[in-house]
């Protein structure tokens, strides 16, 4: 009995609990045990550190019965040289996360350069319909408005490792809005590589396509010409499904007007509606088919109708929120 205390075997008892302890919270994080768990996720993660080293604990008991004294001895260098290997490694991932955390707030209070820049990617883009409806082979989700008027700087996200938080990514470029003299919304800097899908600062139009959205993020097209995308943080502005974004439209028109037809019910085979009319008025979007007001470019009515205005994932309608 009195060769269960003596100090190499008291421990080795210790080291074989503290050990297996950090043993099992590097076995919850390998298998994800946590992940997507909330506040439950530490629990889960210490439950397995406490098992582990639980475990460890009891059967270092028995171990200490069967093996010779010395080997006792080697096996605590052994155990204790992977404790301070495992120590280190944590210690050394807390600083780093600590130094990302720094790196980012220092950069979210950078002031904005004060410098006046005219970048070529936002010009006045009166007829954005032109390249939104370009690119019918990635439909995206909707678009991303950013609410630039309570944050006027946005951030753009590359590489974005989508199980982590925003705090634990750095920006790669931004985007900053001021008021000009005549209380007008500009840009004091932006990438010469952004075409949003639709911009008129005066009007307060920005959007860029929305492709994907995440916990934190939501992805984004930034430049259609050559399919360039990035991650925005989700928090700094609102998205919008394509129904509803379509119906926020001043007009639509069908991209193919000899082939497409307007339709007295949202059915391919449904009677046609006979009229002239060169834009339309959306007032309800149900799946693929939009029923609105048709009318000319006067603004006169010339009738109402359905016209499919998404077909397999493919846009065949333009549409711009300018009158």
């Amino acid at each position: 009995m009195k060769n269960f205390f003596k100090p190499a075997r008291i421990a080795f008892y210790i080291l074989m609990l503290l050990t297996f302890f950090i043993i099992g919270l590097y076995f919850a994080s390998w298998i994800g045990a946590g992940k997507n768990q909330g506040l439950a996720g530490g629990a889960i993660v210490l439950g397995y550190g406490i098992l582990f080293g639980g475990i460890a604990f009891i059967s270092s008991f028995f171990i200490a019965y069967q093996i010779k004294h010395k080997l006792i001895i080697r096996m605590n260098w052994v155990l204790l040289l992977l404790l301070v290997t495992a120590y280190g490694i944590t210690h050394y991932q807390y600083l780093e996360r600590l130094n990302k955390q720094e790196e980012q707030r220092d950069f979210k209070d950078m002031p904005p350069t004060e410098t006046k820049t005219e970048p070529t990617a936002l010009l006045d883009l009166n007829r954005t319909i032109d390249i939104i409806n370009s690119e019918g082979k990635e439909m995206g989700i909707g678009f991303f408005i950013p609410n630039f008027h309570e944050h006027r700087t946005l951030y753009f996200y590359g590489g974005v490792n989508l199980e982590k938080g925003l705090t634990e990514h750095m920006p790669q470029d931004s985007i900053v809005f001021t008021l000009d003299e005549n209380q007008n919304y500009t840009t004091t800097y932006a990438p010469p590589w952004l075409v949003p899908a639709q911009l008129k600062l005066d009007y307060g139009i920005i959007h860029f396509k929305a492709l994907g959205v995440g916990h934190d993020f939501v992805m984004v097209k930034t430049n259609a010409k050559d399919n360039r995308k990035s991650y925005l943080n989700k928090d700094k502005g609102t998205l919008v499904a394509w129904p509803e974004y379509i119906l926020s439209m001043n007009s639509v028109e069908p991209i193919y007007k000899s082939s497409q037809k307007i339709h007295i019910k949202p059915l391919d085979h449904a009677g046609e509606v006979q009229a002239v009319f060169d834009i339309i008025t959306p007032l309800l979007v149900k799946g693929e088919w939009l029923y609105g007001i048709l009318r000319k470019d006067d603004r006169t009515e010339t009738g109402k109708g359905w016209i499919r205005w998404c077909k397999e994932g493919n846009i065949l309608i333009t549409y711009s929120p300018f009158s």
